[in-house]
């Protein structure tokens, strides 16, 4: 699978049956576009923007609220358990937290200053790789410090399965 970040919180993951697109700011072509926001624009049949289960080409994706704004994804492509989350503030509860059991892949878009909570984050869901969406330097610099080593950010980030760290964390910076 191929990881790639375009602008703002858009993220597109490319698989070998399938392309999933998280909140494209234009119509872009994919197998699926979802939509962390319900007023977000539905493109056609294939855009969805709400809590719900879904199946597209063999994906499995399940929208899960995680405030009255915005829906978590959590998704397994080639695969892998990717969850995807914008704007969070707050900690998932219990039952949020059910839909990221065994998230191989934890990618959250967040604005302001929510390193803290991204760590913690962190340690409910537990990824293997976190790719942390963040506007402010300051706060990217904490996410940073926490894994211990400066990362560089690069364009695409491709994993497969066997590729999966499995004894430490790895942080990803897409730029």
């Amino acid at each position: 699978m191929d990881i790639t970040f375009s602008n703002k919180d858009t993220i597109k993951l490319s698989g070998k049956s399938s392309t999933i697109v998280l909140n494209p700011a234009t119509e872009t072509k994919a197998d699926l576009l979802l939509f962390s926001s319900p007023e977000s624009a539905q493109y056609d049949t294939r855009s969805f923007n709400g809590p719900g289960e879904y199946e597209v080409l063999g994906s499995m994706v399940d929208g899960v609220e995680i405030n009255p704004e915005n829906t978590a994804y959590s998704l397994v492509i080639d695969d892998i358990h990717v969850a995807y989350m914008v704007g969070l503030d707050a900690q998932l509860s219990d039952e949020q937290l059910e839909h990221m059991d065994s998230v191989d892949i934890l990618i959250v878009a967040v604005k302001d200053d929510k390193a803290e909570l991204i760590n913690k984050l962190v340690g409910q869901v537990e990824p293997r790789i976190l790719i942390p969406i963040m506007e402010s330097a300051t706060e990217l610099g904490k996410i940073k410090a926490e894994y211990g080593k400066d990362v560089e950010a690069v364009d695409s980030f491709k994993v497969t399965k066997k590729d999966l760290p499995v004894d430490n964390q790895q942080l990803v910076i897409l730029k």
